[in-house]
């Protein structure tokens, strides 16, 4: 992408990098107005929201959530579900690009305590199926029709049903789950799936 942006700088073009994953304050911008979307969304249908989760791999997705969030003054938490890293390594990440994003929106930086990691649900590593995402992808389109990738959505999910078990929220809490897509990613594993 570079390359090719600085032979389009040559010819006088201004080209605009965004890297995988919307991993940059431009990028993560997108969600942030996602984050908006979601909000006069609740209020039209008069839902208050607990939390939020999404998968966390480039960490756009989620600052962009949290950022877009938190300048609305929605205060709760946006539980990034890491797909690869710990979180010692994802967490610094996040936090950074959520800084970036707020500094290039011109709005405050959130704290970091409304920007949280699971690590638990990476499993071996990046794109390795693990038993709670096999479940999780299963049973999303058994209950709801729902398509869940396995690198992301399904082992966000797979996070989500295990904190719901595990007591972490109220009956009858109102939790979103930002779906990224990545549906066509289950014929890769459909082997495993059948």
């Amino acid at each position: 992408m570079e390359r090719i942006a600085s032979q389009l700088r040559e010819k006088d073009k201004n080209p605009i990098v965004i890297p995988a994953g919307a991993s940059n304050a431009l990028g993560a911008s997108g969600y942030a107005v996602c984050a908006n979307e979601i909000l006069n969304q609740a209020y039209e249908q008069q839902i208050g929201i607990d939390a939020v989760f999404a998968p966390s791999g480039s960490c756009g997705t989620q600052a962009g959530l949290a950022v877009g969030f938190q300048s609305a003054n929605a205060n709760f938490p946006v539980y990034g579900v890491n797909v690869s890293r710990s979180n010692e390594a994802q967490v610094p990440k996040v936090q950074a690009l959520a800084d970036d994003l707020a500094d290039f929106l011109e709005v405050p930086r959130i704290p970091h305590d409304l920007c949280l990691n699971l690590d638990e649900y990476v499993g071996p590593g990046y794109s390795v199926l693990t038993e709670g995402m096999s479940e999780a992808v299963r049973m999303t389109a058994e209950t709801e029709a729902i398509l869940l990738d396995p690198v992301y959505s399904g082992k966000a999910m797979a996070g989500l049903i295990d904190c719901v078990r595990k007591g972490m929220f109220r009956a009858g809490s109102s939790i979103v789950f930002v779906h990224t897509g990545g549906s066509p990613a289950l014929y890769a594993y459909k082997d495993i799936f059948l």
